[in-house]
């Protein structure tokens, strides 16, 4: 879209307009400057990532006002700029006595809080910091508008939420350049400071958020080997010409990436192979070469072999349980990487640049595609706990039945209720669970925190561990009281990882949460299924526990249960532990 000019940009967002890809996701821009070119181009972005926004421009500088009337959005962006706080700022900002700025400074931080407190619900919220690049670029001294943004800036670092993200504005600038991301004519004339090449740039640094809190952020880096990983081609070069040491320019690039990936593995990216190799060539270079910074166990799977590369990324989402819209595909082929967008176009596909020195800042960039709102523990053991995982799966060939397999695993189940519940990993989880998961609705941090002071909400989570090691935090239920009936409640979400699905513990949640439900005073529970291309293994989840279907579309199902008419599970072979409970 970079490339695209408005008139391009207004004809594909009708198109596309024309064809949602699900529901509606309101968001609200509001500004003290005009933005309403942004609207089209951030739709486009959007939409082309797979959500169906819907941006509406709020009033010229009334942010205080639209912050409240846009609060029920699904997100709000800011544009807050310091040079248009007063008519002129970036000029008078020299001629205003101290006093007068400290009292601007004290108006808009007092304006701030309103603001943030009103967006304090919104699931996602996007506020620019202050900037004065634009006008005032001494490097030598702090100018008055610097100095206010500077002031600013603090005080928004200090009241941000969980909910609520501030954008560097800079580092779109920097990537633009200052001169062309500014229109001084039309700002002007008609206050509209930014240009159409700084709102594309705007739309694609904001767009990550966007696609981690939907659901939509990538999980998988699927690596080719040689001229990938490492400079040269294993079994045609020596072993000693494999470069990836900083003892040339061309390994120097090499080193550089594996460290950038290694770093990726830390934030909780799981990094597998696809190449086209002998496997035991690769495993000499993983195991014994000295100059190799990526390590084997970074690696969550492998498939090295000389078959073609469409059906090795089909296995290793099969391998992982994980859909191939999670997946990036990094090779420095362009014969591998148009077979992988012809075959699988739900991989998102990135060639090793022929510039090798611009490889280490396309690593960097393609860090965006992994971004989480959220981060947890689980998200530094995640390769450790695949790797696991593998483990088990190796043992079960030796039992006759999978119940015998699951019985041989102890498996422990650790649930936590309310204010025990560790609230960035249930966010994370609402965001990026797809496949075993009731309603698919999405919750950033913030709303999770408002639905614990809620007494009308009773949330739960659940641990598991075996004997093999502790999968962390792996399921989520959200149950809302039903206020217009008594003794009722509502399933608003029920999910677990695709980590844990086929061992059952499912059902030994649920037992132990109508159990919770029942001592409550909950004589009646209703739940639903609401379809999306990827639960339909869950969509029968409740009939298994005796709920009545009411309603059944292709869009979803409802159901009903007397509490007294619960089936319970009974999985004898999982011990379950409530602490403090």
């Amino acid at each position: 879209m970079i490339s695209m000019k408005f008139t391009e940009i207004l004809k594909r967002n009708r198109e596309l307009s024309l064809k949602p890809a699900g529901n509606e996701y309101a968001i609200g821009l509001i500004s003290n400057i005009t933005i309403s070119q942004l609207k089209e181009v951030l739709e486009l972005t959007l939409r082309e990532g797979g959500i169906n926004a819907d941006v509406v421009v709020g009033d010229y500088d009334a942010i205080v006002q639209d912050s409240s009337r846009f609060s029920e959005s699904h997100a709000v962006l800011v544009f807050w700029e310091a040079v248009n706080l007063v008519e002129d700022l970036h000029g008078k900002a020299y001629l205003m006595p101290s006093e007068d700025l400290d009292a601007l400074a004290e108006r808009v931080v007092s304006e701030m809080d309103f603001v943030l407190r009103n967006l304090k619900s919104t699931p996602l919220v996007l506020i620019n910091r202050f900037s004065s690049a634009l006008f005032y670029a001494d490097p030598l001294r702090e100018g008055p508008l610097s100095n206010l943004c500077k002031r600013l800036n603090e005080a928004l670092e200090s009241k941000v939420a969980s909910n609520q993200i501030i954008v560097d504005l800079d580092a779109v600038l920097a990537k633009v350049s200052l001169g062309a991301s500014v229109d001084f004519r039309q700002f002007q004339s008609s206050k509209a400071l930014y240009s159409f090449e700084f709102f594309k740039a705007y739309a694609e640094a904001v767009k990550p958020a966007f696609m981690a809190v939907t659901g939509r952020a990538k999980k998988v880096l699927a690596l080719d080997c040689d001229n990938t990983l490492w400079g040269g081609i294993v079994g045609e070069d020596t072993y000693s010409d494999i470069q990836m040491s900083d003892a040339t320019l061309k390994g120097n690039v090499f080193r550089e990436v594996q460290t950038i990936l290694r770093g990726l593995r830390k934030e909780g990216v799981l990094l597998a192979l696809c190449s086209k190799n002998n496997p035991s060539d690769v495993d000499k270079v993983l195991s014994e070469h000295p100059d190799m910074v990526l390590k084997e166990d970074d690696l969550v799977a492998k498939r090295v072999n000389w078959q073609d590369k469409a059906t090795n990324l089909r296995e290793l989402a099969t391998e992982l349980n994980l859909g191939l819209d999670s997946f990036v595909f990094l090779d420095d082929s362009a014969f591998e990487v148009g077979l992988i967008q012809k075959e699988l176009p739900q991989v998102k596909c990135v060639q090793v640049p022929q510039n090798l020195s611009e490889y280490p800042a396309l690593m960097r960039e393609l860090r965006r595609e992994f971004l989480t709102l959220s981060k947890t523990a689980e998200d530094q053991r995640k390769t450790e706990m695949y790797r696991q995982d593998q483990r088990r799966k190796d043992q079960a060939s030796q039992f006759k039945s999978i119940d015998e397999y699951l019985a041989s695993l102890g498996l422990k189940l650790t649930i936590f209720w309310g204010t025990q519940i560790p609230v960035s990993r249930a966010a994370q989880m609402t965001q990026k669970t797809n496949q075993f998961n009731l309603t698919t609705r999405r919750y950033t941090e913030a709303d999770i925190q408002r639905m614990l002071i809620d007494p009308a909400y009773t949330l739960g989570v659940f641990s598991v561990a075996d004997r093999y090691g502790d999968y962390g935090v792996t399921g989520m239920i959200i149950i809302r009281q039903d206020k217009d009936s008594p003794g009722s409640a509502v399933i608003d979400s029920f999910l677990m990882s695709c980590r844990v699905i086929g061992r059952n513990v499912e059902y030994a949640f649920f037992d132990e949460v109508v159990h919770t439900l029942r001592a409550g005073g909950i004589n009646n529970l209703r739940g639903e299924y609401l379809a999306t291309d990827k639960n339909n293994q869950v969509e029968r989840f409740y009939d298994k526990f005796g709920f009545e279907l009411t309603f059944d579309t292709d869009k979803g199902r409802e159901y009903k249960i007397c509490l007294q008419n619960y089936k319970p599970q009974y999985i004898q072979y999982i011990e379950t532990h409530q602490p403090n409970h």
